[in-house]
């Protein structure tokens, strides 16, 4: 994405995610950055350069409050609440878009749904702290995933994680999926001394980490913001990047992580844009 575009976009996620710190700390709901936005706030004081997303965690109680909350208080002109599996939205987070912007992404260009500039809220899971079952948990949010991006359509070069998707679509539906999402938060009633994010990218190793770590939240400088981090920050940046996370990336690693956007206003409602997403 060009600079000045990027610059832009920015600015808009930082007006969100000021009016969303204002939301939690008004309804008493703690939430901390994650993965890269946590890693942007240590690094590089606000976002990742190149990175055009912000995102957060929270711990199932909190979650759970937030949904509750944001359905009733959430600034509906300003804002628009998509809350995870639904129809419009069947990922397993949350997100918060702007009104009267656009942030429209290729898999999802086709879906009737919401397309303002965003910030993502996802939910920690308590993890077992037998390895077997945890990485069970772990599969069964991947299946989870996988089964929904099977019916969004979602392409990949890889035959065999297209096969899988293909299949999880087809398979995981009704009393499967019901089934699957029960055990995923299974532990969730139970006293653990492990977190997981089991809806994300990371690799199994990189999924789950110490509940101590989050604690009472740390206020760090995130552009011009105070926002919120785990109390051992450095400790969970590396269980998710490795020993090595403070280090700039090569551009072959950059690479990897594309921008998510394909069509972005900061201005226009994306209504504006269907017809030529359509074309």
């Amino acid at each position: 994405m060009e600079k000045e575009k990027l610059n832009s976009l920015h600015k808009v996620i930082l007006e969100i995610a000021l009016d969303f710190d204002i939301f939690c700390k008004e309804n008493n709901i703690i939430y901390y950055l994650m993965g890269g936005s946590a890693l942007g706030a240590m690094r590089h004081q606000g976002f990742i350069p190149w990175d055009d997303d912000f995102d957060v965690f929270m711990d199932r109680d909190n979650y759970l409050k937030f949904i509750r909350v944001a359905k009733s208080k959430l600034d509906t002109k300003k804002y628009y609440f998509q809350e995870e599996d639904t129809n419009e939205w069947p990922l397993f987070f949350s997100k918060i878009r702007m009104n009267n912007t656009t942030f429209i992404e290729k898999d999802v260009a086709h879906r009737v749904m919401h397309h303002g500039i965003y910030i993502d809220i996802m939910c920690l899971n308590n993890a077992f702290e037998n390895k077997l079952l945890r990485y069970f948990q772990y599969l069964s949010a991947r299946f989870l995933s996988a089964s929904v991006l099977g019916r969004r359509g979602y392409s990949t070069k890889s035959i065999f994680k297209g096969l899988a998707i293909k299949i999880s679509s087809i398979v995981i539906i009704g009393f499967i999926k019901k089934s699957l999402l029960k055990f995923v938060r299974s532990q969730n009633l139970e006293r653990s001394k492990l977190v997981g994010h089991f809806f994300g990218r990371a690799p199994f190793s990189k999924t789950t980490f110490l509940t101590s770590y989050l604690s009472t939240p740390r206020y760090v400088m995130f552009n011009e913001l105070l926002l919120p981090v785990p109390k051992d920050v450095e400790k969970y940046l590396e269980v998710r990047y490795g020993g090595e996370w403070m280090n700039h990336p090569s551009q072959k690693e950059i690479n990897k992580y594309p921008s998510h956007a394909y069509i972005t206003d900061t201005k226009k409602d994306y209504k504006h844009y269907l017809n030529q997403v359509k074309g």
